[in-house]
């Protein structure tokens, strides 16, 4: 593999718009989060109305873990393109899918105009946008950390994570706005659906930029490797040149590492998928009003976006294991302190429940993107990435915004969605002990 040493280390300087594209889809997809998070009540009353505005809201969130149940399927489709056609070309398509499927949930009827078949709607294009969504975050993270030289990979991994929350930030910020400045019945009337068409132009912007990339240097030596000059899309002619022993080693990933990635990503995304739903949460179980949980949550995550770059950035100089050991400690410490602070109702209690949250979080996050894509060798890491993650975020991370709440309505004990978040946080730090910490040593 020295010539794929070589290229990627020799990489002085990842381009502007490599970070910038890599971004983009992270950001769309986790404004959409926001969006749909934030608008959950709304949505709820619009699509799903019941005598219960409970009942409603469950429905509305396990409508949102209905995307997931597609994202592995498209992990794994599109995990395969990156690797057989190339990373820009995959890139390219699931901005295509997921931002026109955002833009076509703006312009749905509302059940009061068609009936069921106004939810019927909603729910196909969540799992066609969960498809697409399926290979976006590992996709954009692995062509940037494939651009990055060895000593750096970590802190491009952090400002991968970064636009995550930046993505969330601005699906918040958008609905922070309309909640709090407009009344509830021009919201219902048809306010609610403009973020979700401005996903669109933010899809539109991203898929400019990504159709003027070039294939990253780690994809471009593997194709070197093989004998393969030109484009990428050349890569399906070195395939069939390939022994079948070959061929069965990029299809099919190593399995103890793959394993290792779905148990890892249990505790992380539910901790994830917590911490961006709150809002939500708290305004369910609460009397405190959403424009205030909505407020302390944008509070807490501006704050933890230059920590989670820290954070990645750290990593390069101590590991990846160190660090994401002790964030993952420190939230099975404060896990229950935080649920007594978030579901106290009062602003300032809530909002310093979130940052102790967040800023733990912060030390598994920053680091978790290099880690993973350090994983897997160039041939299968697109197909191994995001099959792996997008299993267990499909599993766990979809469903956390349900589980919480429903936990705590059954159970009328605020704590009681604590306990899950315990439980996955135990497994993933007993993984991650187990892990073997590659942050030193060039791609392969």
């Amino acid at each position: 593999m020295a010539t794929t040493h070589t290229s990627v280390s020799q990489q002085q300087r990842v381009p502007a718009k490599v970070i910038a594209s890599s971004m983009f889809g992270t950001v769309l997809e986790w404004y959409d989060f926001a969006i749909y998070g934030a608008l959950a009540v709304v949505m709820a009353r619009l699509f799903f109305p019941t005598d219960d505005p409970t009942v409603s809201l469950l429905i509305t969130l396990g409508t949102y873990a209905v995307g997931f149940v597609c994202r592995p399927l498209g992990a794994y489709f599109f995990g395969r393109m990156g690797d057989r056609a190339g990373r820009r070309k995959m890139l390219a398509i699931t901005m295509i899918v997921v931002g026109g499927s955002s833009v076509l949930i703006g312009l749905l009827p509302t059940f009061s105009s068609i009936g069921i078949a106004a939810p019927l709607l909603l729910i196909a294009l969540r799992m066609i946008q969960g498809f697409a969504v399926g290979a976006e975050w590992t996709g954009g993270a692995t062509y940037l950390i494939e651009h990055a030289r060895t000593g750096r990979r970590g802190l491009f991994g952090g400002i991968m994570q970064a636009s995550t929350v930046g993505g969330f930030l601005l699906g918040t910020g958008v609905a922070t706005i309309l909640i709090t400045t407009l009344p509830e019945s021009t919201i219902d009337a048809g306010v609610w659906r403009v973020p979700f068409i401005l996903g669109g132009a933010v899809a539109a912007i991203g898929l400019y930029v990504r159709l003027k990339l070039d294939e990253s240097p780690a994809y471009k030596a593997l194709l070197a490797q093989q004998g393969v000059t030109g484009t990428a899309n050349a890569n399906a002619n070195a395939n069939a040149n390939l022994t079948p022993n070959q061929t069965a080693q990029q299809a099919h990933t190593p399995l103890r590492d793959w394993l290792m990635l779905v148990g890892i990503v249990f505790g992380i995304t539910v901790a994830g998928y917590t911490a961006t739903s709150f809002p939500a949460f708290i305004s369910g179980v609460t009397d405190l009003p959403l424009s205030s949980a909505l407020t302390s949550n944008v509070i807490a995550l501006s704050l933890q976006i230059p920590a989670i770059v820290g954070f990645g950035a750290l990593s390069d100089r101590i590991g990846r294991k160190p660090l994401m050991i002790a964030g993952m400690s420190a939230l099975t410490i404060v896990t229950f302190p935080v649920f007594l602070l978030v579901t106290s109702g009062s602003f300032v209690p809530v909002l310093i429940g979130q940052l102790l949250f967040v800023m733990s979080f912060a030390a598994v996050s920053g680091p978790m993107a290099s880690m993973f894509v350090e994983f897997f060798p160039t041939k299968i890491r697109s197909t191994a990435f995001a099959s792996s993650y997008n299993v267990s975020v499909a599993l766990f991370g979809g469903t956390a915004p349900f589980v919480n709440t429903f936990l705590a309505s059954q159970t009328h004990s605020p704590l009681a969605p604590a306990t899950y978040l315990v439980v996955g946080a135990l497994v993933s730090l007993a993984l991650l002990t187990r892990t073997t910490d590659r942050y030193s040593t060039d791609l392969t």
